[in-house]
């Protein structure tokens, strides 16, 4: 087996740094998101869409079911 070239003790260590070594450009997250997740008021805000959705298509399809009741009695 060889002997490394170089006795230098610093040229050892000293390298590229490899990609998982690196730092992000991310903002760091605060304490909060790291254990609930994202902010609650993006969730509330698809939630209330969502409900609001529901609730049209249930008086839709309520006016359709009493307009075909109304036009067959």
């Amino acid at each position: 087996m060889k002997s490394p070239e170089s006795a230098d003790e610093r040229s050892r260590f000293s390298g590229n740094v490899r990609h998982y070594h690196r730092r992000s450009g991310k903002p760091k997250k605060s304490w909060d998101e790291w254990v609930d997740g994202k902010s609650a008021k993006t969730g509330t805000s698809k939630n209330w869409m969502k409900i609001a959705a529901v609730i049209v298509a249930i008086l839709t399809l309520g006016g359709i079911i009493t307009s075909l009741i109304a036009e067959l009695g």
